[in-house]
């Protein structure tokens, strides 16, 4: 029994210490996971877009390309409504809160370049890569008024035309194979579709001046171009605004007849699109980025596509119709990563995402030939008329005179700046504030007393802006006064 007692005890103390010794080393599987390495550190860079960044082809590709390059650039895009844009970006430049990169209105690419604001692109755009763009392109970037540096290259441009309702033009017994020539034509077909759709609020014609900017700016200046006039007199150097009063008058006529669409001042681009498409509207000029609004709403009447009307027979073709860059991509000098920044803008400039836009019908790219694609989509037919013609040309760049934007200032709303003083005359007029040919006489003064005063500064140079042999036929032909003088 001792003995029996005695082995049981001793067992039990081998086993206590074989646990002991087993259980005190390390185990031979561990479960614990595996440490995480350290995830990439994202660069953000900042981009705001005046159009295209509510296309959900343009989010995907931007999302493709954070999930996929080898940089770790994360774009984000910045939401500035259309409506105040150009306000809103030079309110964030001023204060240096700009974002990373940018496109950026014509008229302020100079300003722009003067305030240190833009990245020379020069090392970026190689022989290799100019050579993507047509020569009036590398030109119209290389001009003198950017201080020797490439800030930009425009890579698509946008095309201004007339619109119009075949439909309409049939009940009011008009040809609609015959879209109107002149300012009369217009006005009396405009007259005669108001009639024959009275009662059922049918309008002959329709100016959307509650986006003023841009509408005014397709429907009155780059349209009256095709008549050879614009504001700005290239040869003199100064502003002329007497050239629109035939058009304003034909509003006004318009007007008073009761064939514009009510409540002119107030219609916003979209919704005169919309009414368009939905045949309550006769005609409307468009530019060629308005395109994929109007196919969204499914226009019900066949519609069609031509020229803008001139102010008399004889002035047709008197000039090429301005057609404009597309509002050229930059990059913010005070980007925190200026070298991702310049990938993000090498992205945003390459032939796969401008051949995704013109597929999607967002944008007419000048380079790589993409215009030339064969196999658009389907129902991107009439895309085809807003290609430019030999009827369209870019034309050099006229003055402007960036003003002052306060930093401490946190309001966003439209400042009375650059071209809205402007833009807000000619919609005075319209509505019959004031008189035709007293205010375009004042508004005239005014531009020019800016560019006198403008002169008298070290940035501006006021001979960059005049081109003593302008031809309005040719507009890229002349050379300005300071490359004359240059050359010589």
């Amino acid at each position: 029994m001792r003995r029996i007692l005695f082995f049981s005890i001793a067992v039990f103390v081998c086993g206590l210490v074989v646990y002991t010794t087993v259980y005190n080393r390390p185990l031979l599987v561990d479960f614990a996971p595996e440490p995480v390495p350290d995830m990439l550190p994202r660069t953000q860079i900042r981009i705001a877009l005046y159009d295209w960044t509510e296309n959900l082809e343009v989010k995907n590709a931007i999302n493709q390309y954070n999930k996929t390059n080898p940089d770790g650039i994360e774009i984000s895009i910045m939401d500035i409504s259309t409506d105040v844009y150009d306000d809103t970006l030079n309110m964030l430049m001023t204060s240096g809160q700009g974002p990373d990169v940018f496109s950026v209105d014509n008229a302020w690419l100079a300003t722009y370049v003067n305030k240190g604001y833009l990245v020379d692109l020069t090392s970026v755009l190689a022989a290799e890569e100019l050579d993507r763009y047509p020569d009036w392109a590398r030109t119209y970037a290389a001009s003198s008024l950017f201080n020797g540096g490439m800030y930009f290259i425009p890579s698509s441009i946008e095309t201004v035309r007339l619109i119009y309702n075949k439909q309409l033009f049939r009940a009011a017994g008009l040809d609609p194979e015959q879209p109107p020539v002149t300012f009369e034509d217009m006005k009396q077909a405009a007259a005669q579709i108001s009639q024959a759709g009275e009662g059922v609020n049918k309008y002959g014609f329709a100016l959307a001046a509650g986006d003023s900017q841009y509408s005014l700016q397709t429907a009155l200046e780059l349209s009256n171009t095709y008549s050879g006039v614009y504001l700005y007199d290239y040869r003199s150097g100064y502003y002329d605004l007497s050239v629109y009063e035939p058009w304003l008058r034909m509003l006004l006529d318009m007007k008073a007849q009761g064939s514009l669409y009510p409540g002119e001042t107030l219609l916003k681009r979209n919704s005169a699109l919309r009414e368009f498409a939905d045949g309550n509207i006769g005609m409307m000029y468009v530019t060629s980025k308005d395109y994929v609004k109007l196919q969204q709403y499914m226009p019900k009447d066949d519609w069609g596509v031509a020229l803008p009307p001139v102010t008399k027979a004889s002035r047709q073709g008197a000039g090429a119709l301005m057609m404009i860059p597309h509002s050229p991509l930059v990059v913010n000098s005070s980007a925190a990563d200026r070298e991702a920044a310049v990938k993000v803008w090498t992205f945003l400039q390459s032939e796969a995402f401008l051949t995704m836009l013109f597929h999607q019908a967002l944008a007419l790219p000048v380079i790589d030939g993409i215009l030339s694609l064969p196999n658009l989509a389907p129902g991107l037919a009439q895309f085809k008329e807003f290609y430019p013609t030999e009827a369209d040309s870019i034309y050099p760049l006229p003055p402007q005179i960036m003003d002052q934007y306060d930093p401490s200032t946190v309001s966003i709303e439209p400042r009375n700046s650059g071209d809205r003083p402007r833009l807000q005359l000619y919609l005075q007029i319209i509505a019959g504030e004031k008189k035709l040919g007293d205010a375009l006489r004042e508004e005239t003064a005014r531009l020019n007393q800016m560019l006198d005063i403008a002169s008298t500064g070290y940035s501006f140079k006021h001979g960059e802006y005049i081109y003593p042999q302008f031809d309005p036929k040719h507009p890229l032909w002349a050379e300005s006064m300071v490359q004359s003088m240059t050359e010589k």
